[in-house]
């Protein structure tokens, strides 16, 4: 016999839909996540050049440590995230990777230097990487039953969004 699931719909109340404001916000950096590994695409051609042309001069090697920085950083942030938010709990620990993007992000705009550029890239991965567990984790445990999977699901979407961000932005910008 084959049961039939239906879908429990969650009701619209003051709370749930506080509950979803707060799952918005969080997933933030999902989008922070989505547009940090895609934003260097669009800066590569302009890191390249030499630095009288306003550049780092980057060689392809150099590039390649620059672009994979975030990854790196994001491996590491990944299995530091769960244990932080274990310790501090999800709030507080959404707040310190708030910081890190926001430190992170200037770090990366002003970096003088590839090995200062390297560092910051580094510390926006930390944030990717202890969001990209903290977030879903956090929503999850939020959410009432009925709303769970699609909170969360908010999450993956707003990693693609902020890909997308990234890559018009870089579009707009290559066209000026």
């Amino acid at each position: 016999m084959s049961q039939v699931v239906t879908r429990q719909e969650t009701p619209n109340t003051q709370e749930t839909r506080h509950i979803r404001l707060i799952a918005t916000v969080a997933t933030l950096g999902a989008l922070l996540f989505g547009f940090d590994t895609g934003v260097i695409s669009g800066a590569l051609p302009f890191l390249t050049r030499t630095p009288e042309e306003g550049g780092l001069g980057l060689t392809p090697a150099s590039e390649g440590v620059v672009a994979s920085a975030v990854i790196f950083g994001a491996a590491l942030g990944a299995v530091g995230g769960g244990r932080m938010a274990d310790r501090w709990g999800r709030r507080r620990t959404i707040r310190l990777l708030a910081v890190l993007f926001f430190i992170g992000s200037l770090g990366t705009a002003l970096a003088p230097t590839t090995g200062v550029l390297i560092a910051w890239r580094l510390v926006l991965g930390l944030a990717v990487g202890g969001a990209s567990t903290t977030v879903p984790m956090f929503i999850a445990e939020l959410a009432p039953a009925a709303a769970r999977g699609r909170l969360v699901t908010r999450n993956e979407l707003m990693i693609v969004v902020g890909q997308l961000l990234a890559y018009t932005s870089n579009a707009v910008i290559a066209g000026l």
